[in-house]
């Protein structure tokens, strides 16, 4: 999946240009646009994307109660529900 990169959210890595489109940096990207990107880096994610791959992400267990409220909004699991199910239990961290 392409994603454009937001090298404010990445300020503290190097990342090689080739490791930007790899599943793990994927995985660890969305995890930083959930944790600590604006809405401009959720729209150009999109949130199908970010959906789909909330319940593989490793996130703080504060920023994933949050975002699992706020895809089980009536509204927005009606959008997004034929994705992955949410779980508070899958690779939280204090």
């Amino acid at each position: 999946m392409p994603i454009l990169v937001n090298p404010n959210l990445v300020w503290d890595y190097e990342i090689p240009v080739e490791d930007e489109q790899s599943e793990a940096f994927c995985k660890w990207y969305l995890a930083r646009v959930l944790s600590r990107g604006n809405a401009k880096d959720l729209r150009e994610i999109g949130f199908e994307t970010l959906y789909e791959y909330f319940p593989r992400l490793n996130l703080p267990i504060r920023i994933r109660k949050f975002w699992v409220w706020y895809f089980d909004l009536p509204e927005i699991k009606a959008k997004y529900e034929s994705t992955n199910t949410l779980s508070t239990s899958n690779h939280t961290r204090n």
